[in-house]
């Protein structure tokens, strides 16, 4: 079994299909109707992930998110979902309450096992970390969060402030897909008074891949996503 995810969405039809999808996939699944029921399951079966809609009765889906967060903190994964057409304003809300990923329906189940697996990357990786500092993306880039250190082919590598920042931003979520609005909202946090252009971020890209790439040319752990943004890949990522 790949991992234990609650699903937690109002509507029973969608909440079975999803319920019946992720078990042929391999995972165990938990289903709830609204984020009273949820919290209960989360405290008794201990979710990998929580799939939840942003729209749900008695306790909505931030309110949710918020009270995951202060019971586990961020042991616990997070895909807040909406039915609603994607808003900034509600998509940044969600995040900064602790959401990991946001999503929109319609969606196709498919799209939503590849975040469900890439996430569960990602909280591995974090345990990773956790126990031993480093965040070992294969036998050639090593990073360390906490002391800021970056080795490349066995060498340390010296980045920027904004380049470790990237770097992290993008290794922290590694495998889900970063939209350069992301980055400017979250590595760079305004600093420019709101004029980082996506060409900025791009430049930035270059010169990052410049220095933790074996073959920048050819990028193996920073990569390119048409019309989105980018994605950092270890070696157990793969684009489903």
């Amino acid at each position: 079994m790949e991992g234990k995810i609650l699903v937690v969405d109002d509507e029973k039809g969608i909440r079975d299909s999803l319920g019946d999808y992720l078990t042929r996939h391999g995972f165990v699944t938990f289903l709830a109707e609204d984020g009273v029921i949820a919290l209960e399951k989360i405290r008794e079966a201990e979710p990998d992930i929580v799939v939840l809609d942003f729209q749900l009765p008695l306790m909505d889906g931030l309110d949710v998110c918020r009270k995951i967060r202060r019971e586990t903190d961020q042991s616990t994964g997070i895909i807040m979902i909406s039915g609603v057409h994607k808003e900034a304003v509600d998509r940044i809300v969600g995040l900064e309450l602790g959401a990991d990923v946001y999503m929109t329906k319609p969606f196709e189940a498919s799209e939503l096992v590849a975040q469900i697996r890439a996430l569960l990357r990602r909280i591995q990786s974090k345990k990773q970390v956790a126990m031993t500092g480093w965040l070992v993306a294969d036998d050639y880039l090593r990073i360390n969060f906490k002391a800021r250190m970056v080795k490349a082919g066995g060498e340390e590598v010296h980045l920027t402030k904004l380049e470790f920042d990237l770097l992290k931003y993008l290794a922290e979520r590694s495998g889900i897909p970063v939209a350069r609005s992301d980055l400017i909202d979250y590595v760079w946090k305004y600093e420019a008074g709101g004029d980082i252009s996506d060409g900025a971020v791009n430049v930035a890209i270059t010169k990052l891949r410049s220095k933790i790439e074996p073959d920048p040319s050819h990028p193996r752990y920073i990569h390119s996503m048409h019309g989105i943004g980018y994605y950092f890949k270890i070696k157990k990522d793969r684009r489903e």
